[in-house]
């Protein structure tokens, strides 16, 4: 927390809290890092994919579905898209 915020406060550092919390079941710190890892590189295909993850976990799946729609229109050839077109199908009927 203390290098996203005061050491390096960039995208990829947020990003890495955003993994950690993740990792440590703090769904909800997890969330909020990778927001702000987006907010400050809006191209971080990985952050929007794992964020989409972390919504799916937590059993949010309208927000999974809405974020990782996100992430399949502006990085429609990423390598984890095809893997969320496949999923996308079975949250919304």
């Amino acid at each position: 927390m203390e290098q996203a915020e005061r050491l390096q406060p960039d995208a990829m550092s947020w990003f890495q809290l955003g993994e950690a919390n993740s990792n440590s079941d703090r769904s909800a710190d997890a969330i909020a890092a990778y927001e702000k890892a987006i907010a400050l590189d809006p191209h971080y295909d990985l952050a929007m994919f794992n964020l989409g993850g972390v919504h799916w976990n937590n059993g949010d799946l309208i927000e999974a579905a809405r974020v990782w729609r996100q992430a399949i229109e502006k990085f429609p050839d990423h390598t984890l898209a095809e893997e969320v077109r496949k999923i996308l199908p079975l949250l919304m009927p």
